[in-house]
């Protein structure tokens, strides 16, 4: 009987690790896309120093591990964490901002295009929880990451305070490629003020020193290749180049450049380096 206390407490453990959070969840109705959930944690008391971070998942779809994940590392910190999930039967091409496909193709159904999203919803979660906060930080991994810059690229005036874009597979070089890779004949009016706003985001592009594997996940398609092998030199050719273009352009740049040592594909690792670098910088 002593054996099969001790055999049974491990499972109780386990899955009450799997199973104990519960966590919250709201849907977003009042805009002309399809329903959008949207998991969300707050801090114990909302007052007019409370922060709002987004967080994108990545092409897994799993927004509520993404948000258990941050809720650990904003532990004690006051911030209100909002991961809205973009489902696969509803936004395919999320990280594209339903734009394009992976592959180029451009996606005709503008209704359903994703620039500016984060916005209003930013708008929606402040009178919702009476959240004071006038910008907001946003953080995505992968797909996730992809979606971040190409955001800050398309949106109007995004009210984005710091922003990180984290193992992103491949990206939208500012250079004479089609869109996706690259900003020619895009789907939306794209001119030098976006292009400057851009620049002067605070964005910072993390990539795992070891996120170097070349699988069935990252991007073959034409147009990704040209921007590097796998995800580590495309990140390290994605910084170079648009440094280079503001060097030669007088241009004002505020991005930073981070590599994570030891760390691959994770999200849950990539998170810790971006945790220091929203919260280290108050």
């Amino acid at each position: 009987m002593k054996f099969l206390r001790f055999a049974i407490y491990p499972l109780i453990f386990i899955s009450f690790l799997q199973y104990g959070m519960k966590l919250d969840k709201f849907t977003y109705k009042t805009w002309s896309k399809p329903n959008l959930d949207v998991y969300y944690h707050l801090p114990d008391v909302i007052d007019e120093d409370t922060e709002v971070i987004f967080i994108i998942h990545g092409n897994s779809r799993n927004a509520d591990n993404y948000l258990e994940t941050w809720i650990d590392r904003a532990d004690d910190k006051n911030v209100a964490l909002f991961a809205p999930h973009f489902k696969r039967s509803q936004f395919p091409s999320f990280n594209t901002l339903q734009m394009s496909t992976s592959k180029g193709v451009i996606r005709e159904n503008r209704t359903l295009y994703l620039n500016n999203s984060i916005d209003e919803l930013f708008v929606h979660i402040k009178s919702l929880f009476g959240l004071n906060d006038k910008k907001y930080n946003i953080y995505g991994h992968s797909a996730g990451a992809q979606f971040v810059h190409r955001y800050l690229l398309t949106s109007d005036s995004p009210a984005v305070d710091i922003a990180i874009a984290a193992n992103a597979g491949w990206y939208t070089f500012l250079n004479g490629a089609n869109f996706p890779y690259g900003i020619k004949n895009p789907p939306v009016s794209l001119n030098d003020s976006n292009v400057k706003k851009f620049l002067k985001t605070n964005l910072h592009i993390l990539i795992g020193s070891k996120d170097t594997d070349v699988d069935s996940s990252v991007n073959q398609s034409e147009g990704a290749q040209k921007q590097g092998f796998n995800r580590f030199q495309r990140a390290n050719n994605f910084f170079e180049y648009t440094e280079s273009i503001t060097q030669q352009n007088n241009l004002e740049f505020n991005w930073e450049f981070q590599i994570v040592p030891g760390v691959a594909h994770s999200n849950s690792k990539m998170s810790r380096a971006a945790a220091l670098i929203f919260f280290d910088s108050n």
